[in-house]
């Protein structure tokens, strides 16, 4: 499965997903809670593509 990077800003946060400033939606598993960051906040997820294309959330850094 490929993966990848992305830096973005957090606009809006669910239980399964959260959602950056551009639109780009990555889905959480059940050990990542996004409860811990605050909305605006600037953020470096790494993540794997599923086979049914979603991002799913491997790791998810607080950028300074």
């Amino acid at each position: 499965m490929a993966g990848g990077v992305i830096v973005g800003i957090l606009q809006e946060r669910y239980a399964d997903r959260i959602v950056l400033r551009d639109g780009t939606q990555v889905f959480l598993t059940a050990k990542l809670a996004a409860g811990e960051f605050a909305i605006g906040s600037s953020l470096t997820v790494a993540y794997t593509v599923k086979k049914d294309g979603r991002k799913m959330a491997d790791n998810i850094w607080r950028c300074s």
